[in-house]
């Protein structure tokens, strides 16, 4: 036991200087801190938000951004087929959403914030729609090895307070699984509208079990900051 001991203490010593060693927990400017979720995602919470009391979910239209010079790199697209795809992407988010929030989870939609109420503003950034005047005929499509790829960005708000209490980003690359990434694929409005509502619905789902996750778990106070007065 006694040639044990300094080993014993060597082992403890090295665990507890791992222990200081750990990396703070990864926090955004806004003070929200990073917890485990899917790979596909990142989810932040405010530490000390209580999510237990909300039941009902207010939507925001989300803001609709493309890839740095999408317009640019498609000079086919004329005005009305730009706001046209805009307004489509938005009224397919909105019915992922309602899919994953509503008829697949436990909430329902509020006219008017409240205690119960979370308040949801999106943000698709990114938005990568490599065929956007395809399928515009009938019978007509191109093909191309590129699916659309986006971000998804939703920050969660006490609706009543308009407190920030949570994030959920989703980075879609565009991949389609099942195809090799050599392949060339169809690619016109019916493939763009449902490449686009697997990315909404993946990102709804994410969103909703984070929430629900939250839910289960009881708020962590916030530390002091360092050589604050007692």
């Amino acid at each position: 036991m006694k040639r044990l001991a300094p080993t014993l203490v060597l082992t403890l010593s090295f665990i507890a200087g791992c222990a200081a060693d750990r990396p703070p927990e990864e926090v955004t400017d806004d003070g929200l801190a990073r917890v485990p979720s899917r790979s596909h995602g990142g989810v932040y919470r405010l530490p000390d938000a209580s999510f237990v009391q909300y039941s009902r979910v207010i939507l925001e239209p989300p803001s609709i951004g493309f890839i740095k010079n999408w317009r640019e790199n498609h000079p086919e697209v004329t005005q009305a087929v730009f706001e046209r795809i805009r307004s489509e992407a938005v009224q397919l988010f909105k019915e992922e959403f309602s899919r994953e929030f509503v008829k697949l989870g436990s909430y329902t939609f509020a006219e008017d914030p409240a205690p119960d109420v979370l308040l949801i503003i999106p943000s698709i950034e990114d938005l990568n729609i490599v065929a956007p005047d395809a399928g515009e005929e009938p019978g007509r499509a191109t093909y191309t090895r590129s699916p659309l790829s986006m971000t998804i960005t939703g920050d969660l708000r006490d609706a009543s307070t308009n407190r920030l209490v949570g994030r959920v980003i989703m980075f879609e690359k565009g991949i389609r699984s099942g195809f090799n990434e050599n392949e060339m694929r169809i690619a016109n409005r019916v493939t763009n509208a449902h490449e686009q509502r697997q990315a909404y619905s993946k990102w709804a789902r994410l969103a909703r079990e984070a929430i629900d996750v939250a839910k289960a778990e009881r708020p962590r106070p916030q530390k002091p900051p360092e050589n604050s007065p007692p």
